[in-house]
């Protein structure tokens, strides 16, 4: 620790110097003074953790530089070393919060315990306030990552709240340009079972540091989601070569094999919910095609530009047949997109491997990819190495498509006992009664055995509403009632109604009741 000694007596200093050189060799003396003023200058460039004063010195004394010193903030701890017992002095040191006295002469040991005693209370002093900033980090990125998931799982009609919630965590919003990347990571990676996701994250920091801010958290089971915010533009090809380039870091460094979707870049806030469903998107094309593991939305689209040979109402027949859990009726459309397909001359293997593609895509959205996984049939049609491109010709892929519908719809009735089962309502019951806890659309679509995005798109579509919305109106309902029966303050509602922070909680109920918390009680007791 830096010390610094003020007395205006030369052999005082010296032999002060010589004891703590000596005894206390945790400390090291980085200046002395011979009187206040100089004390002042002194103290102010080096910033000591300690300091030992004289109390009367010519020009100003040690109070009176103490007093000086504390104007300016400097937070060091004081030892006043005087031959005079004054209780006038005592007690003004004790207003200025000075707690150690040393008498002349002063005598090693004496130096050393008070000395001693001193650097204790200043460790004591900076673990606090490491594991208060400690605390305040992990709040601060609990709200970050809240409001990032919320502005995920929203989707794109809700500009206002996006830039409110980049606002409340502090992050970029007029003028970036956004992009959203899904990493699924191998739950059998050994690499990961040893280091942690920590482990990831620091490589994700690593490679994208080049970017404004990046943010990274689990989004559900073994995904990643990395929301990248840039200042300037950001270009896809850039964002492909960086994502390759993390996907070797993981299996280079860290042993960690993975399949990467990448969105496309977005302009403005309500755009990441687009980006992020697109790096969905991408990332399922990629379980299903096999091959290189990093694949981006923009270049899907630029595949599937080509004449389409499957018509939409086939695709409607096709999904309302997977809906009801129909095998025969979906086999039977199967058959009739092939015989459409097999009417259509002049298409090569690959555009029709494209084709059968898609419609794998339509029918493993309601399903999520931790699920696809753990069916040993389907992980093994759907996830090989080889994916759909080992199958040449219209017979075998008509073959394997029907397989794989077949596995999905027996998937599905395993795990929804009644094809009746209303799922919206269970939804809406398990919802009502979790609101108090922090319920991402991913973990909701895991409970439910659902896919994220299709549970969103599903949920929208039986309801009039989103999923977060539906949310939202159960938490500031309760609120109300809290508000109304209890004495509770402000930021305890917050948090029984599961928000993690008061100042949106606060900006949500006014959205929704027109009414600041604490002015919306306030007019309950006028009623």
């Amino acid at each position: 620790m830096k010390l610094i000694l003020v007395d205006d007596e030369k052999g005082i200093l010296e032999g002060l110097k010589k004891m703590v050189d000596r005894y206390i060799p945790e400390c090291e003396v980085v200046g002395t003074a011979y009187n206040g003023l100089e004390g002042f200058e002194l103290i102010q460039r080096w910033q000591p953790d300690i300091v030992i004063t004289d109390i009367r010195m010519p020009q100003a004394g040690g109070l009176d530089m103490i007093q000086m010193l504390k104007t300016v903030g400097i937070q060091s701890k004081f030892i006043l070393l005087s031959g005079y017992a004054d209780f006038e002095y005592a007690q003004k040191g004790i207003k200025l919060g000075v707690n150690f006295y040393i008498n002349k002469p002063v005598e090693e040991q004496e130096l050393r315990d008070c000395v001693c005693q001193v650097m204790e209370m200043i460790r004591l002093e900076r673990s606090k306030v490491q594991e208060m900033d400690a605390l305040k980090k992990a709040t601060y990125l609990r709200i970050q990552e809240d409001g990032l998931r919320d502005i995920l799982d929203m989707g794109n009609d809700h500009t206002e709240i996006a830039e409110e919630l980049l606002r409340i965590g502090c992050m970029p919003g007029e003028g970036a340009h956004f992009a959203c990347i899904l990493i699924e990571i191998n739950s059998n990676a050994e690499g990961l079972k040893e280091l942690g996701f920590d482990s990831v994250f620091r490589q994700i920091d690593l490679v994208f540091r080049h970017y404004g801010s990046v943010y990274r958290f689990r989004y559900t089971g073994a995904q990643i989601a990395v929301i990248v915010i840039h200042g300037a533009a950001l270009e896809n090809r850039d964002m492909v070569h960086t994502t390759q380039r993390l996907h070797e870091v993981l299996f280079r460094q860290l042993n960690v094999s993975s399949v990467i979707g990448i969105g496309s870049v977005q302009e403005q806030p309500r755009g990441i919910s687009q980006s992020f469903e697109e790096a969905r998107n991408a990332l399922s094309y990629q379980v299903i095609k096999g091959g290189e593991p990093v694949f981006s939305f923009t270049q899907i689209m630029n595949m599937t530009g080509k004449s389409e040979l499957v018509t939409e109402e086939m695709i409607a027949g096709l999904e309302a047949a997977i809906d009801s859990m129909d095998e025969r009726e979906s086999v039977d459309m199967i058959h009739r997109i092939f015989r459409r397909i097999e009417a259509e001359p002049g298409f090569s293997p690959a555009d029709l491997q494209l084709q059968c593609l898609n419609l794998l895509l339509l029918s493993i959205r309601k399903v999520s990819f931790q699920q696809l996984q753990q069916n040993t049939l389907l992980s093994r049609q759907l996830l090989s190495l080889e994916g759909i491109s080992r199958f040449k010709t219209l017979a075998s892929l008509e073959q394997w498509m029907v397989e794989v519908i077949g596995g999905i719809i027996a998937f599905m009735l395993e795990h929804r006992t009644s094809k009746k089962r209303d799922m919206i309502s269970e939804i809406k019951e398990y919802v009502t009664a979790h609101y108090d806890e922090p319920i991402s659309l991913a973990e909701l679509a895991a409970r439910f055995y659902m896919n994220p995005y299709y549970l969103s798109q599903f949920f929208k579509q039986k309801t009039g509403e989103t999923y977060l919305n539906f949310l939202t109106h159960i938490r500031i309902s309760k609120a109300k009632e809290l508000l109304e029966q209890t004495d509770l303050k402000i930021y305890e509602i917050c948090h029984k109604v599961g928000y993690s922070d008061a100042q949106h909680f606060a900006r949500m109920f006014e959205k929704w009741t027109g009414f600041k918390p604490r002015d919306y009680r306030k007019s309950l007791a006028e009623q």
